[in-house]
């Protein structure tokens, strides 16, 4: 999926900015970052334009006014510094409302919503549920945006702050995410065996007391953990009798 999104804001930063962050998106194809909403109309008139990012304070027309006197509305995202427009905004019908400053989190989490709506079908990890995933997981890493298939996944390692997800073909893929936000995420054939490390159960090579081997790497099996773990097993028939 390729949508063309438009960026309409009076402030060269705040344009700056989510051109950055379109960037990093694959989906997104940037035709241009405006400066008012005047500028605006004749891409919109042209272009075909999929996903609007709209400031709402703007001189000459703000964004609201704006949005009032489009005919066929792209898939609008307002941003703004000021929280009291948001219920004047969602009777316009707007996808999402983001407030200044807009960390890239957030913004990712707006862009799913507009996804979902144009593609059912695409599950994302800023707004997906266990029972909604199919096979994969998109993460953000170095920039840009990773897609990882379940089963490629053989373990997770918790670092800090951030994640490692070591694949079948031996990528580590390092991302700034909570192991407990990616551990909901994850289909039932995956398992917490510790803090620091979440396994993919039809990776396992052997336990062996706390030791868990699954290819070449090695996890760490937690003491409290290791009578629900094995009872997850056996009941994923994975021992036998």
């Amino acid at each position: 999926m390729n949508m063309k999104c438009l960026i309409v804001d009076d402030e060269h930063i705040a344009r700056k900015l989510l051109s950055d962050y379109v960037s990093k998106v694959p989906e997104l194809e940037l035709v241009a970052a405006c400066s008012s909403a005047l500028q605006a109309l004749n891409h919109i008139k042209k272009d075909n334009i999929d996903v609007l990012f709209l400031d709402i304070q703007m001189p000459d027309l703000t964004g609201l006014d704006f949005l009032k006197i489009l005919p066929n509305r792209p898939a609008t995202i307002l941003t703004t510094a000021y929280s009291e427009y948001a219920v004047q905004s969602y009777e316009l019908d707007v996808v999402d409302y983001l407030l200044k400053p807009i960390d890239f989190d957030r913004f990712y989490k707006a862009i799913t919503k507009v996804i979902s709506l144009k593609d059912p079908k695409v599950d994302y990890l800023s707004n997906s549920t266990p029972s909604q995933q199919t096979d994969k997981l998109f993460i953000k890493a170095d920039n840009k945006i990773i897609k990882v298939a379940f089963h490629e996944i053989v373990v997770i390692k918790g670092q800090g702050p951030y994640v490692q997800i070591i694949t079948l073909d031996g990528r580590k893929i390092m991302s700034l995410q909570s192991m407990s936000k990616l551990e909901e995420l994850l289909p039932q054939n995956f398992y917490r065996t510790h803090r620091s490390h979440i396994v993919n159960i039809d990776h396992i090579d052997s336990i062996d007391g706390n030791m868990i081997k699954l290819n070449d790497h090695v996890a760490a099996l937690s003491k409290n953990k290791r009578e629900e773990f094995l009872k997850l097993i056996d009941q994923l028939n994975l021992l036998g009798d």
